[in-house]
C-alpha cells in the first residue's frame, strides 16, 4: 500500500504543477491579441515624472532590465536610476564592486552616479536567488 500512496503522491504533484503551469502561462502581461493584430501600441496607465536632468532610469521588471545596455554621454548623462517594478527583490552589484544597491523589493529605486568612474565598459547585475541579471553601462568617448 506504501507504493501505491507514493505513487498516487507523484502523480497530484505532477498534475498540480502541470495546472499551474497553464494558469501562469495564461496569465500574462503581454497586450491582448487584438491589441497586437493592430499594431497599435499598448496603452498604459502608469503616470511618472520624467527623471531630473541627467538621470536615466532602468527598470527592472519580469527578471530583466529595461533598457539592458546603455551608452551615456556623461557629459549630458551621468546618473542611472534603477527602479524594481518586479514581484522579486534584487541586489544590483558591479562585476569590478564600484556599487551594491541594498536589497531593493518592489517600487524601490538605486542612484548611482558614473561620473564618480573612468570612462569604460561597465558590467553590472542583479542578483535574485541564484539567478544574475546582466547589463551594462558604456561611459567611453563616442570614437
Amino acid at each position: 500500500m506504501g507504493r501505491r500512496t507514493l505513487i498516487q503522491s507523484t502523480v497530484l504533484i505532477v498534475v498540480v504543477f502541470a495546472v499551474m503551469l497553464a494558469v501562469g502561462t495564461l496569465i500574462s502581461s503581454e497586450p491582448s491579441e487584438a491589441t497586437q493584430a493592430s499594431g497599435r501600441v499598448p496603452t498604459t496607465t502608469t503616470t511618472t515624472e520624467p527623471p531630473p536632468e541627467g538621470v536615466v532610469i532602468v527598470r527592472i521588471n519580469n527578471g530583466v532590465f529595461s533598457p539592458a545596455n546603455l551608452a551615456m554621454d556623461l557629459e549630458v548623462t551621468q546618473t542611472i536610476r534603477w527602479v524594481n517594478e518586479d514581484d522579486r527583490e534584487y541586489i544590483i552589484l558591479a562585476n569590478g564592486g564600484a556599487f551594491e544597491s541594498p536589497p531593493l523589493a518592489k517600487g524601490d529605486e538605486f542612484e548611482f552616479d558614473f561620473s564618480t568612474l573612468e570612462p569604460a565598459i561597465h558590467r553590472y547585475n542583479a542578483l535574485v536567488g541564484f539567478a544574475r541579471v546582466p547589463g551594462s553601462v558604456d561611459t567611453r568617448p563616442e570614437q
